[in-house]
């Protein structure tokens, strides 16, 4: 399994964050590490193939984010509860996957998971590799015991990925988001126990 060590990222050259080292489907080599401050322009570029693309994404084109932002975003996540890392085939960011610990106390036991796979890689393994990567780390964190997503209730290959990996569906919110006038689409909210978690069966 894939491990992304260590609980704060770390943006200085002289100090690289710890590397993983995967290989897609088609044998295809990836890296996994967590994001530094040169992959604000390839996670703005991401993003804007996302929004792009319209379709599983709760913004719209003209709400996509610059590198500047993305550069603040990422150092946002240099703290101890919170993970950014990125899947990169060569210099170029293919995939991005984070969480980030509830603030409020009564809640900081709960991490918000979310995912994204550059179109042209999707299927082929990134996802999973992420996947990996951030539910190990959430594993072995010292106070995290669970994570939750949000995902379209029609987005049938994401629902897949996160079953494989344990979480399972909690709720639904209707119609929560809406393409046009007419069109909505439900938002189902998925939770995963961590490992070491009380309230996981497992450990009953």
């Amino acid at each position: 399994m894939i491990r992304i060590l260590g609980a704060t990222m770390n943006n200085d050259a002289d100090k690289p964050p710890p590397v993983s080292r995967a290989a897609l489907r088609d044998g295809t080599p990836i890296v996994i590490r967590r994001a530094l401050a040169r992959d604000a322009e390839g996670l703005a570029r991401l993003d804007h193939e996302l929004v792009s693309e319209g379709l599983w994404t709760v913004r719209e084109r003209s709400e996509r984010v610059s590198s500047v932002e993305e550069l603040k975003r990422i150092a946002s996540y240099d703290a101890p509860d919170r993970l950014l890392i990125v899947a990169l085939r060569g210099e170029r960011v293919i995939g991005e996957a984070t969480l980030k610990a509830h603030k409020a106390a009564r809640c900081a036991h709960v991490a918000l998971f979310s995912i994204t796979v550059a179109i042209e890689f999707r299927e082929r393994g990134v996802g999973r590799a992420l996947m990996g990567a951030a539910c190990a780390w959430a594993d072995a964190h010292p106070s995290l015991e669970k994570l939750e997503l949000f995902v379209f209730a029609n987005n049938s290959r994401a629902i897949s990925l996160y079953q494989s990996f344990g979480f399972v569906a909690e709720g639904r919110r209707d119609r929560y988001v809406r393409f046009g006038p007419t069109t909505y689409v439900d938002d189902l909210v998925m939770g995963r126990w961590c490992a070491k978690a009380t309230g996981n069966p497992r450990n009953a």
